[in-house]
């Protein structure tokens, strides 16, 4: 009887057994697709990055909103072709004072009545703007110019926001590469610091060459400490701009696609939108200078007024109902201003010294811009050389790695010479990597600027 009770409870214990292996394979699972779908959620990748920073950017969106703020601008500039009409409605109480003793008196717009009354009155007016030497063609002008200006800036500031994200995610993924090989690092020199501790023991060599490997240990720790802390930092940069949140510590960041286009980008300083935004507001100085210096003239004008009238001594309703037609309207002005306090010799005088501010600031920002296509024209073909020499030196490496690793499974080399060259061939990769990133971003930063000077 107390084998069957045994039997039973282990049984029950096996029973039990099973199913806690089976809700910790389930677990496990549910673990490592959770993990695969935060990796595969925080992939980053380049292109998709640039996209997101040019819809998220608050940059680019003010920017598209100043192209229709300058539209709407070019509206109202337009209106001054068209004549301008307006309608008035009065309808008053006039209360003679006098008692009927004073005629009729009109001072200036005000017409002083001997009658005490209800008046009603409905005055339909129009003026035109018949010449004026061209002023509102040169108002026109400038309207068409900002628009012009504001578009140009849309794309300057597209092309600045492709140019810091680039920079930013070339910095994020050399920092990623170097940690990640920097952690590969750490175990080899673990493992050699290890190594060199036994041989200590051993008496097989010095205690400064154990402390060395140690000290060597603790100085890429705190290298991968910094380079954690860099790769945070740098994940937030560039959430700034995509509006994504990143996850520094499960952050992949993906390679560059190599460029496949050609090694001489064309640029042409003359079409870039540097350019092309002075050579504008040089030509809206220019046409504001000719329209104050016009606007000095004197402007004609068609002027016209149509005018419905009724009054009534007793009822206030009398008045509007029985309105009707009391004076027609219609003439030529000319206006001219004959002083105003040298006002408009002053702006005219502003104007132009903004001109040739303008014409100086131009010739100075296309210099920089010059220079800096220059340095990365200059960089891109360093790097390339760099990269030749440096792809030379990593296949000796291997070369040698293989010939060592054959040497170290005959047991003619050293655990510690193998490890040596391990550690000098992670170095030399992650130099290569260096290299390739700056190259390929050197290109692509040539690439935006040639794009926008085409």
């Amino acid at each position: 009887m107390l084998s069957a009770s045994r039997a039973h409870v282990t049984g029950r214990f096996g029973l039990f057994f099973q199913w806690a292996c089976f809700y910790s394979t389930l677990v496990g699972i549910v673990c490592l697709l959770s993990l695969a779908f935060c990796a595969a959620a925080d992939t980053l990748d380049y292109e998709s990055a640039v996209e997101k920073a040019l819809t998220h950017s608050h940059d680019v969106r003010m920017s598209r909103l100043d192209v229709g703020i300058s539209e709407s601008s070019l509206k109202r500039a337009y209106s001054l072709y068209y004549p301008t009409i307006r309608a008035q409605w009065n309808s008053e109480y006039v209360r003679d004072l006098s008692d009927g003793t004073y005629q009729v008196t009109s001072v200036g717009d005000t017409v002083l009545v001997q009658n005490t009354m209800y008046q009603s009155s409905l005055l339909l007016a129009g003026t035109y703007n018949l010449f004026d030497f061209g002023a509102t063609i040169k108002r026109v002008s400038i309207a068409k110019s900002d628009v012009d200006v504001k578009k140009t800036t849309y794309r300057q500031t597209v092309r600045e926001i492709r140019l810091k994200v680039l920079g930013i995610y070339s910095d994020l993924l050399t920092a990623s590469r170097e940690l990640e090989t920097k952690r590969q690092l750490l175990t080899l020199y673990k493992e050699l610091s290890l190594t060199k501790e036994r041989l200590y023991r051993a008496g097989r060599i010095s205690k400064v060459e154990m402390v060395d490997e140690a000290v060597q240990t603790v100085k890429i720790v705190d290298e991968i400490d910094t380079l954690k802390l860099k790769v945070s930092t740098l994940s937030k940069d560039l959430s700034f701009y995509t509006g994504d949140a990143y996850e520094a510590e499960i952050l992949r960041v993906s390679d560059f696609t190599e460029p496949q286009g050609r090694d001489d980008i064309a640029f042409d300083i003359d079409r870039t939108p540097e350019s092309r935004i002075y050579a504008l507001e040089i030509e809206k100085k220019q046409a504001e200078v000719d329209a104050l210096t016009k606007e000095l003239y004197p402007r004609l004008g068609l002027y016209s007024k149509y005018v419905w009238y009724a009054s009534n001594d007793n009822e206030a309703g009398a008045s509007a109902r029985y309105i009707q037609p009391r004076n027609f309207f219609i003439g030529i002005s000319a206006t001219v201003t004959l002083f105003e306090g040298f006002r408009s010799n002053a702006d005219i005088d502003k104007a132009k010294l903004e001109l040739e501010r303008l014409k100086i600031d131009r010739s100075r920002k296309l210099s920089e811009l010059s220079g800096r296509h220059a340095k990365v024209t200059d960089a891109k073909r360093t790097y390339t050389s760099g990269m030749a020499n440096r792809k030379d030196m990593l296949k000796k490496v291997e070369d040698k790695l293989a010939m060592v690793e054959r040497l170290h499974r005959q047991k003619l080399i050293e655990w510690t010479d193998f490890l040596n060259q391990k550690i000098e061939l992670l170095t030399q990769k992650l130099e290569l990597t260096k290299v390739i990133i700056a190259k390929i971003a050197a290109v692509k930063e040539l690439e935006i600027l040639s794009q926008e000077s085409r």
